[in-house]
């Protein structure tokens, strides 16, 4: 037998340096809110291996509290603000309204962890970000990776987070976390904090337009001593505390570069003044200090007048217990560019199944017909040896009981129920073809499956594809043997547009494999692209309405015949562009990733892992 591929999630070193929604001595994760989850249904089950890759008790941050229950769901409530709610003076700061900062919302973490007695559970924490567009969301860069089989929400509109009853809650679908996000150096050397500690979360649904966009800092600007300034996040009110999840606000002095450096001289040369500006109060005789803690990461700090407030850093971390030293942010000025770009960027089609905006690599075990998901981090850091593989927070258990062996092929849909969830297509020996309903969150709705289709053994190979039509709904397709292509549409129910499929090409045996990467070129059209046995891609581009740009294809490249298995999980190294992966004849797994507009960052790949042509699938 092959050896199998074992994971082990990244976990942090750091001592010594505290982020703001996290305590990196003990994690790179966002430290809890409160227990309550604010109306979510459920919990998932536990992947029967999660001790594994749990976060070990002794690592979880300060003020971290078990999920009692499951995410909310998404949607707007009946009132899109909660009412202003008692003043009560805080850190120096005080309880605000958020319909008075309508560009700030919380972002809450589902993640997994181990109790005080090794039983690992659902955790729950807390950051803050402020609002780019309608689908976008800019937070802390530390908020957004390396979650154990994470989920992530956005909620906004509330004072408390806890609150179900008002405001609007989106689920996550793709995160940008910026390049330069120094992870590997924290995992090195402990001490070392966050820098370029930025990200972008794109939301499944748009928010409501009440929600206004945070305004940027001019990027080259630069701030000056003793600017007046606001912080406003979710975060507790002291280190040790566990209140986090109400929304706070206090006013703070901006200060030199120069200051801010001796301030953390302790620790060495840790804070740079070309990416990070600090602020804060620190506590006087007759004044508390005034500063950013624990779930505050990802907030925004403003300067201006409340009509006319320009974000100018992005709260990042600090020294610990809060407020005994200025607290540090990502300063804006360097990055308003990047972000930007981001709010017009068309992000890619996740196979994210967790719900974190990390996309998962699902694979079938050929032993036990058992399927395994390798759940992405975000980023990808280390070199991957014989025990772990790079770029993966775990490898979990998924549908456990069900002999995934019976099905002939398998693929995931995204949004085939108009839920935004993805789902498990199975195609049994007959032909028939089953759908397993995703939760969002990692879990199923249910084991049982459903039939959508049967007579699908006519097709030598299925492929998925989003928006073919432009009307926002995927699509399958078959391949026969005589080389036709067979397009599917869904009808955003669960259903068939066209049950009995419209031929939309011919010729297509020519290929070995096709792969459904999406917006290849960044146009939002989708493409296919064909390998055949020469080892030549070539790529097809729809129109956006059903139909092809270039018929006759175009040659992408040469020498891809070294690739038995080939697929597109979408992002998977952070960059919110389209990835492509591959495992080798040897076993090996590669990353080839691009610039999102049909150019390959680097044709050689990054090796990623060992040993996964010991499973019979990947999807």
């Amino acid at each position: 037998m092959l050896q199998k591929p074992k994971f082990r999630r990244i976990a942090s070193v750091l001592t010594g340096v505290t982020v703001a929604a996290a305590s990196v001595a003990l994690s790179q994760l966002p430290a809890s809110a409160s227990g309550k989850s604010g109306g979510g249904a459920a919990l998932p089950p536990i992947p029967a291996n999660a001790g594994d890759f749990a976060l070990p008790y002794d690592k979880i941050p300060a003020g971290a509290k078990k999920a009692s229950s499951g995410p909310e769901t998404p949607g707007t409530k009946s009132r899109l603000f909660e009412s202003p709610s008692s003043k009560t003076r805080i850190v120096g700061g005080t309880t605000v309204s958020a319909a008075d900062f309508p560009s700030v919302v919380g972002v809450r973490s589902y993640y997994i962890a181990d109790d005080e007695n090794g039983d690992p559970g659902w955790w729950i924490g807390t950051c803050t970000g402020t609002v780019l567009s309608p689908t976008r969301v800019l937070t802390a860069g530390h908020c957004t990776v390396d979650l154990p089989y994470g989920y992530i929400e956005v909620i906004a509109g509330r004072n408390s987070l806890d609150n179900d009853g008002v405001g609007t809650v989106a689920e996550v679908s793709n995160t940008w976390l910026h390049p330069g996000y120094n992870y590997q150096q924290q995992l090195d050397n402990s001490g070392v904090p966050p820098k370029n500690d930025v990200s972008v979360l794109d939301l499944k649904t748009a928010l409501p337009s009440q929600y206004t966009p945070t305004t940027l800092v001019a990027q080259g600007a630069q701030e000056q001593a003793g600017t007046d300034a606001t912080i406003v996040g979710y975060g507790i009110t002291e280190d040790p505390a566990s209140d986090a999840g109400t929304l706070r606000a206090a006013d703070i002095k901006v200060h030199a570069d120069s200051e801010c450096a001796s301030q953390y001289s302790v620790y060495g040369n840790i804070y740079d003044a070309t990416s990070m500006l600090c602020a804060g109060d620190l506590k006087t005789a007759t004044e508390p200090a005034q500063d950013t803690c624990h779930g505050d990461s990802g907030g925004p700090i403003f300067t201006g007048t409340p009509a006319a407030r320009v974000q100018i850093g992005v709260t990042s971390w600090g020294d610990d217990p809060c407020g005994t030293k200025f607290g540090v942010y990502a300063d804006l000025d360097n990055y308003t560019d990047a972000i930007k770009a981001q709010v017009d960027n068309i992000a890619p089609n996740n196979l994210d199944w967790t719900g974190d905006g990390h996309s998962d690599l699902i694979i079938r075990d050929p032993y036990d017909g058992s399927l395994q998901i390798g759940s992405g981090a975000g980023t990808i850091v280390g070199t991957p040896s014989q025990s772990y593989d790079a770029g993966f927070n775990g490898f979990w258990h998924l549908g456990e009981g069900i002999n995934w062996n019976a099905y002939t092929k398998l693929f995931r849909v995204n949004n085939w129920n108009g839920d935004g969830n993805p789902a498990i297509f199975g195609r049994d020996s007959g032909g028939r073809l089953w759908q397993y309903k995703g939760d969002g969150a990692g879990g199923f709705v249910s084991t049982t499956p459903t039939q959508v289709g049967s007579g699908w053994n006519t097709y030598t190979d299925i492929m998925v594809t989003n928006n073919w039509n432009g009307d926002g709904r995927p699509n399958l397709m078959g391949r026969t043997s005589n080389g036709t292509l067979v397009i599917y549409n869904s009808n955003g129910a669960g259903g068939w547009s066209n049950p009995k499929g419209t031929v939309i090409g011919s010729g297509w045996n020519s290929f070995n494999t096709v792969l459904t990467p999406g917006s290849w070129l960044g146009d939002g059209h989708q493409s296919l692209i064909g390998r055949n046995a020469k080892g030549e891609l070539w790529l097809y581009n729809s129109n956006g309405a059903g139909g092809w740009v270039n018929p006759k294809g175009q040659k992408l490249g040469t020498g891809w015949n070294g690739l038995p298995t080939f697929m597109s999980p979408g992002d998977f190294n952070g960059d919110n562009l389209v990835d492509l992966v591959g495992v080798k004849a040897d076993g090996t797994l590669f990353l080839y990733a691009t610039n999102g507009k049909g150019a390959w960052l680097s044709g050689k790949g990054k090796l990623l892992g060992y040993n996964w042509d010991y499973y019979n699938a990947l999807f």
